[in-house]
């Protein structure tokens, strides 16, 4: 049986899908943390398995760089979760500790002198380091396997969703073993899906674009430390307060969707383009 495009994408899928789940359901934390890298695991078994292996990897991105305003995109992704915090501050929905919280602890800080530790430990090179690490083996399956092969067969448009749509999916076991302490379950499934889609369009964009892996990785480790970061700089949070403020609070989905809109209108009139182009090349061709 010929292996298509799609084919390779469904299988990916479901071995991703499958792994993860089974690694939730065990119990065994230790399974649960690993399964984090089930997508990069996969990618191996594929080009274990399945036949393209040298297409597969030079359409992964791996071996390009891609252009220096790429990864400035991917710096700016700091953008959404930090306005969503600020806004929740201001809100009065998450807070930093007061001074007299923080004179009672054994170190003894000032308001500043926390802010400073908790960056510094956030943002240090053991973080930096298992941070790049976990999203370098999410992205080689989202972004450098799955979405090249699905562009391949069904457009650029059409591979960011269904990339997101996966990528949402893989998600959902975690929250077995709750990935977002806070609110309930179902609300934070919900949020966190519609917040999927308009991220999607911003890396699978950039994928697209730079032909290049490596600022989607970034993109996804800034994302995943400065979540880290500000939850635990702004320590006192009123109930529900992720529904607000963090990776998939109103806020955060709503400049996220503003950023999304944007870039979609663009591939849309790539598209318009692309089917003009082909339909004149037809012509000329008779």
């Amino acid at each position: 049986m010929e292996m298509t495009p799609v084919r390779s994408a469904a299988a990916f899928s479901m071995t991703v899908l499958l792994l993860t789940l089974l690694a939730n359901l065990s119990g065994n934390m230790n399974l649960v943390a690993l399964s984090q890298l089930a997508p990069i695991i996969t990618v191996i078994l594929m080009l274990i398995i399945l036949p393209g292996r040298r297409d597969a990897l030079r359409s992964s991105g791996l071996g390009t760089v891609g252009g220096l305003r790429w990864y400035f995109a991917a710096i700016l992704s700091i953008v959404p979760i930090g306005v969503g915090f600020v806004a929740a501050w201001a809100f009065g929905i998450v807070h930093l500790p007061s001074a007299e919280f923080l004179s009672q602890g054994t170190a003894h800080f000032t308001v500043s002198e926390y802010a400073w530790y908790i960056t510094k430990s956030s943002w240090s090179p053991i973080m930096l380091i298992s941070m790049l690490i976990f999203s370098f083996g999410e992205e080689i399956g989202w972004r450098g396997y799955l979405q090249p092969k699905l562009t391949e067969a069904c457009g650029i448009r059409k591979s960011i969703m269904i990339t997101a749509a996966v990528w949402a999916c893989f998600h959902y076991p975690f929250y077995i073993n709750q990935y977002n302490a806070d609110g309930n379950v179902w609300i934070d499934l919900v949020l966190f899906t519609v917040m999927i889609f308009p991220l999607s369009v911003f890396m699978g964009w950039v994928r697209w674009r730079s032909r290049s892996i490596w600022p989607v990785v970034l993109i996804h480790m800034i994302i995943n430390l400065s979540r880290n970061w500000l939850e635990q700089l702004f320590f006192d949070k009123a109930s529900g307060w992720s529904y607000v403020a963090g990776e998939s609070g109103v806020i955060t989905i709503a400049v996220w969707a503003a950023c999304a809109a944007v870039i979609w209108v663009r591939l849309k009139k790539h598209a318009q383009v692309k089917k003009t182009s082909g339909e004149l090349t037809g012509i000329h061709a008779r």
